[in-house]
């Protein structure tokens, strides 16, 4: 009896070692057979690496080739979140050589948690001591990165910003819309301008690398490659030199704000577009900072506003062009006519002003020198309704459709609608104001421009459109076809007194600033009265005038005489696309 205790403790003991060794059999299978492949991609994710390969997007060129926006290469300072060790005193650190908070670094990496095993952009397009200075203090920094990115380069900074437009992060709308176009957290994607409107075109195909790294996270050997796709170039029907010379006339009249453009009225392509103020869009090529945000949206000017499509205006006298024409088809008035024009015009106890007495005078002169009276009298004969059917016909208060983003309508008023826009009935008086463009009438610049092609190409309203042709990926072109949008039933002799007084206009009246010798030229100024300040100078018109090849309209805030701050403006657009180094017939 005495030899059976130990017996019974070397059972209970082997019985012990048993079952622990069956629990570590237990556990070793479930490791190995169960969990094999979960911890093996750990084990993996410690030596190796997968980097998204980010594509350049296409170039853009101007209509001679010449480039206006290309790709250079930059570092990208990231963060990988599954290598954060001891995340808060890393993202302090880091935070501190980048000049951000440490909220924002918390905030992307956050954003992006569903994806821990990507990159997660912190700043974009750091300089060469950032990134030195993260090297040296690599062993402080465990999983933070730097990658190697192409950046958007506007060679021209300003000159055509409104046109061309800018990047900014994928926002949570766009995300859900796109994802599954391949689109993540963090990347960039066209906010304005071409950039937006051709964003398919431009938007590559991101290539993926897998790397080999040592403990330090410093790259030993790549494993595999696939090369990024860079985007589809494309070329747009802007001319460099044309476009230049617009922003520098339209920065030369000294008052910061507005528009000009440059339009062939066979095609419908847009030579030129300025808007003023402008900005840089290298500011955005990377994702703008929060500050640098907020002082551009905060700018009371709208410096990112494309005054050419974006802003509705008092027409002032160029709307005079709807109300001849109105007047000579409705057999009102004839080239022969005489207006007498003593300086005002009576309408009950009601008196219309205009710039001074001009006594009797023909209507080619009234065109001339845009004189208000003589527009006083047709449009109280007119009407209003007849007024806003005719400038609906010619194509103001309407979207052009031209290929951008952000384009508005515009406001024809007629007696049917005036209550409902603004409470009150429709007067006598509002069809006078209306006669030269006053009162609740609103245009863009770019319909005004629309409208003076149809006069000047006999009356086919053409789409603007400032995307001449993109590239497949073997340099294959696909050219952008003009669109007729509707044809302007201009009756023949109502359009030929039309064009003699334009003609008059630049020759001998109120737009001689726009005139350039051996250059005959079409033409109509006008000064808007507005309640925000000085009267807006226009000026709209088109040379030359055998076979009109280019419509002009310069629009300037508050210049006061459209004859004074918007005829030059026209005169240097025209006299740079027609001279011998640019006019190489560059339509169609």
């Amino acid at each position: 009896m005495e030899y059976q205790q130990p017996a019974k403790r070397l059972f209970v003991i082997n019985l012990l070692i048993g079952m622990l060794m069956s629990i570590l059999a237990v556990r070793l299978w479930q490791l190995q057979v169960l969990q094999g492949g979960y911890y093996l991609r750990q084990s993996e994710e410690n030596r190796i690496r997968d980097y998204t390969l980010s594509a350049p997007r296409g170039i853009i060129y101007d209509r001679k080739g010449r480039p206006l926006v290309s790709n250079r290469p930059s570092f990208t300072v990231a963060v990988l979140p599954l290598e954060l060790q001891d995340p808060p005193r890393v993202v302090a650190r880091l935070a501190s050589i980048l000049g951000i908070t440490p909220e924002e670094i918390t905030h992307r990496v956050e954003a992006n948690r569903l994806r821990l095993f990507e990159p997660v952009r912190i700043k974009r397009d750091v300089g060469a001591a950032i990134v030195t200075l993260i090297e040296e203090n690599r062993l402080d920094l465990p999983g933070v990165v730097i990658l190697v990115e192409p950046v958007r380069h506007y060679l021209h900074d300003k000159i055509a910003a409104h046109v061309l437009g800018y990047l900014g992060e994928i926002d949570v709308d766009d995300l859900a819309a796109r994802r599954s176009e391949g689109y993540r957290p963090g990347d960039l994607i066209g906010k304005a301008g071409v950039e937006r409107a051709t964003e398919a075109v431009l938007r590559g195909i991101d290539g993926r690398m897998r790397v080999e790294v040592d403990a330090l996270g410093r790259p030993l050997r790549i494993l595999s490659r696939v090369p990024a796709v860079p985007g589809r170039p494309l070329a747009l029907t802007l001319d460099l030199d044309v476009q230049r010379a617009a922003y520098d006339a339209l920065q030369a009249s000294g008052l910061g704000a507005g528009a000009a453009i440059a339009m062939d009225p066979r095609s419908g392509d847009i030579l030129a577009m300025v808007s003023l103020p402008s900005y840089d869009p290298n500011q955005f090529a990377m994702g703008i900072g929060s500050t640098a945000w907020q002082a551009i949206t905060a700018d009371q000017r709208k410096p990112l506003l494309n005054r050419a499509l974006g802003a509705t205006y008092e027409p002032g006298s160029v709307f005079k062009l709807v109300t001849a024409t109105a007047a000579l088809d409705r057999g009102i008035v004839s080239r022969r006519t005489m207006f007498d024009a003593p300086g005002y015009f009576q309408l009950g106890q009601w008196i219309f002003r205009d710039l001074k007495a001009w006594g009797r005078i023909d209507f080619i002169t009234g065109i001339a020198n845009s004189v208000n009276v003589v527009f006083y009298t047709l449009g109280y004969r007119l009407g209003g309704e007849e007024l806003a059917n005719y400038a609906l016909l010619m194509g103001l208060g309407e979207p052009t459709g031209i290929d951008l983003p952000g384009e508005i309508n515009g406001i024809i008023p007629r007696p049917s609608t005036k209550e409902q826009l603004v409470g009150e009935p429709w007067y006598p008086g509002d069809a006078v104001n209306m006669s030269i463009g006053q009162g609740a009438i609103t245009v863009t610049p770019i319909q005004v421009a629309r409208m003076v092609t149809g006069i000047a190409n006999g009356g086919q309203l053409v789409q603007p459109h400032v995307l001449l042709l993109t590239y497949d990926r073997d340099r294959t072109e696909h050219r952008v076809d003009p669109v007729m949008q509707r044809v302007v039933p201009y009756r023949p002799e109502s359009l030929a007194v039309l064009q003699e007084g334009m003609r008059a206009v630049v020759d001998r009246g109120s737009g001689a600033g726009a005139r350039i010798e051996g250059l005959p030229m079409a033409g109509k100024t006008g000064s808007a009265e507005n309640p925000r300040g000085r009267p807006h100078a226009w000026f709209a018109g088109y040379a030359p005038l055998d076979a009109p090849r280019l419509v002009v309209v310069a629009f300037v805030e508050h210049g006061f005489r459209g004859g004074i701050a918007a005829a030059p403006v026209a005169r240097a657009i025209f006299q740079t696309a027609f001279s011998p180094a640019v006019d190489q017939e560059t339509g169609r």
